[in-house]
């Protein structure tokens, strides 16, 4: 088989290859599950329909959510600035290990923040539902990791 030959057949596969990739993205790009709001819609939107609020429970839940965003950014804000600072230490010729740890523990201290935070936010979701909404509300819970995870979205 000659050199010509067999460049023949590698561009054919390849092309193939790629033709396969594309229909399979162009078949699977269908409608997404139905727990999962197209980007942008976010948590909110999963649980007023999985709870099935009212307007008023609504309107309960907007006052909740501004007050947990505004919290959120704050934390969030504080956890980059002590990244930054953490990882600034890595230029210096010698590093402060006592530095380093003490970055650390108050890295901790603000995800454990974070983590109070979010579990209040749903202790104050849960005390707006009606009782016959508490069902939904634990198969809810249940989800959480996979509806709301900050890395990838949630598993296929």
């Amino acid at each position: 088989m000659n050199k010509t030959k067999l460049l023949g057949i590698a561009v054919i596969g390849l092309l193939l290859i790629n033709l396969g990739t594309l229909a399979l993205m162009f078949f699977r790009s269908g409608p997404q599950h139905s727990d999962h709001p197209p980007r942008g819609e976010g948590p909110k939107k999963i649980i007023i329909e999985r709870l099935n609020f009212d307007a008023e429970q609504q309107k309960q839940y907007e006052v909740i959510i501004a007050d947990h965003r505004s919290k959120m950014h704050e934390l969030n804000k504080n956890s980059r600035e002590l990244h930054d600072e953490l990882y600034s230490l890595l230029t210096n010729t010698t590093i402060d290990k006592a530095k380093a740890d003490s970055i650390i523990l108050t890295i901790s201290e603000n995800q454990k923040a974070l983590d109070n935070l979010n579990f209040d936010h749903f202790q104050k979701i849960k005390a707006i539902c009606k009782d016959k909404q508490l069902e939904n509300f634990n198969a809810l819970v249940q989800d959480l990791t996979h509806l709301f995870a900050p890395h990838g979205g949630p598993p296929k």
